[in-house]
């Protein structure tokens, strides 16, 4: 059979194409290998989510799994396979390979589309470690599908997902360590994030060890001992959670039969995410450009338009990526941090504001709250970042008035409700637009005269 496009995959991209094509009357095919949704409704953003909010809002530890379960589910109403034929889509469940430059084949059929777009996702990556084929190890594929949490556990890796499991894990009761070869914290931002997290960790008795080395597993009983080569001591842990990175999900499509360029990290795309056959598109983690599920629905979108508009092509634009972390409290950032400015040489001036001077911080009994706004000589937004509560949505704003290149002190043309995260973000733009007013030469030969 003969679609308009092909979507292979039912995540968070492919779902943000596969309905638009459908509501713009395109016919589409969309193959999914396992569960419509993808990582992010089953194994990702959805459970991880449902689990921090869950132990904040203090439910029962033995009722928590079976909790997320339910979200889940609710989640999964939204995007199932009633709901998609509804709108037109067809669907087939099964493992996509190109069988030539615009044909590909599913159990055995051979479906040609005009358009294909390949969001596959990704999978966890697991590292080469001595023993760890006798372990029978978590990731969070796996995780949220436990019968009842472990009574200790162990993260191989020190990234995003280990830290927002980390918090309510052992909040829980369970004794958790943490182990990442590197010998930096959150390396990509700047050290006093770090060491904010690292000192909300100790004080929690969650034991991060930095640096550790090489690592060798064996299994001891209902335990596993942990040996590494650069600590003291070896670690007994009941349950093993590998968080050590992500790998596309490019094995078995046979991308070379579609003349696609690609490696064993991604497939290559141009701006307009075209692959090298320039009817397929690639988006989100197959592409390894910021493994967002928001960043997939926006190539998605951005997908979408040049298959709809493809004489009017659309290109993405990276400047003003959010990004978050679910920790306790939260943290996000867009564009530039001060390690970026001293390595490029990028002159900036810093706005800041924290809890003693936020009433939104005071009256809500927060433990930590700041944002800080990096501008340039004119006072557009270069970067910023918040911890806090809620810091994804107070960077929003932020992000919103990077993208559309408004300067930052205009915020303070905007009237925003008392007491809230944005009247604390106007407060802090009026120290951008004193120094606006400054930079004008009429205005500061007055001021000089005073």
């Amino acid at each position: 059979m003969i679609y308009d496009s092909i979507i292979i995959g039912g995540g968070a991209g492919g779902l943000t194409v596969a309905i638009g094509l459908a509501k713009a009357k395109k016919t589409v095919l969309l193959v999914e290998k396992r569960n419509l949704g993808g990582e992010c409704t089953w194994s990702g953003c959805i459970p991880s989510k449902a689990f921090i909010n869950l132990v904040k809002n203090n439910y029962k530890k033995e009722n928590i799994l079976s909790e997320i379960n339910q979200i889940i589910e609710k989640v999964y109403k939204h995007e199932n396979p009633e709901v998609l034929q509804k709108l037109g889509i067809d669907l087939e469940f099964g493992e996509a390979k190109f069988y030539s430059d615009n044909e590909i084949t599913v159990n055995d059929k051979i479906y040609t589309g005009k358009n294909i777009v390949i969001a596959t996702g990704s999978s966890p990556y697991i590292p080469n470690i001595e023993g760890l084929e006798n372990i029978d190890y978590l990731t969070n594929e796996n995780f949220f599908k436990l019968k009842k949490f472990p009574n200790s556990l162990t993260f191989i890796g020190g990234g995003v997902i280990s830290l927002e499991l980390a918090i309510p894990l052992k909040k829980l009761g369970i004794d958790i360590n943490i182990l990442e070869i590197g010998d930096t914290f959150l390396p990509n931002e700047d050290e006093e994030i770090g060491e904010f997290y690292k000192k909300k960790l100790k004080n929690l008795d969650i034991n991060l060890y930095l640096n550790c080395g090489k690592i060798f597993l064996d299994k001891r009983e209902d335990f596993i001992l942990i040996k590494t080569s650069n600590l003291a001591f070896d670690i007994l842990t009941e349950k093993l959670f590998i968080s050590a990175g992500r790998k596309p999900n490019l094995q078995n499509l046979a991308l070379e039969k579609a003349s696609i360029l690609y490696d064993s990290k991604s497939i290559k795309v141009n701006n307009f995410l075209q692959t090298s056959n320039t009817n397929i598109y690639a988006i989100g983690d197959v592409i390894n450009i910021y493994k967002f599920s928001h960043m997939a629905g926006y190539q998605g979108e951005i997908v979408l338009r040049n298959i709809l508009f493809p004489f009017i092509k659309k290109s993405v634009n990276y400047k003003s990526i959010p990004w978050t972390i679910f920790m306790e409290p939260e943290f996000s950032r867009i564009g530039y941090n001060k390690k970026d400015f001293l390595i490029k040489s990028i002159a900036f001036k810093e706005y800041s504001i924290s809890n003693a001077e936020c009433d939104r911080s005071i009256i809500s009994l927060e433990e930590k709250f700041v944002v800080k706004v990096f501008c340039d000589i004119k006072g557009y937004i270069l970067g910023s970042y918040c911890i806090g509560n809620r810091a994804g949505e107070i960077i929003s704003l932020l992000q919103f008035i990077k993208s559309e290149n408004i300067p930052f002190y205009k915020l303070i043309d905007s009237i925003q409700s008392y007491p809230t995260y944005g009247y604390v973000l106007r407060n802090l733009a009026k120290q951008a637009y004193i120094d606006h007013i400054l930079q004008n030469p009429v205005i500061s030969l007055l001021a000089s005269k005073d």
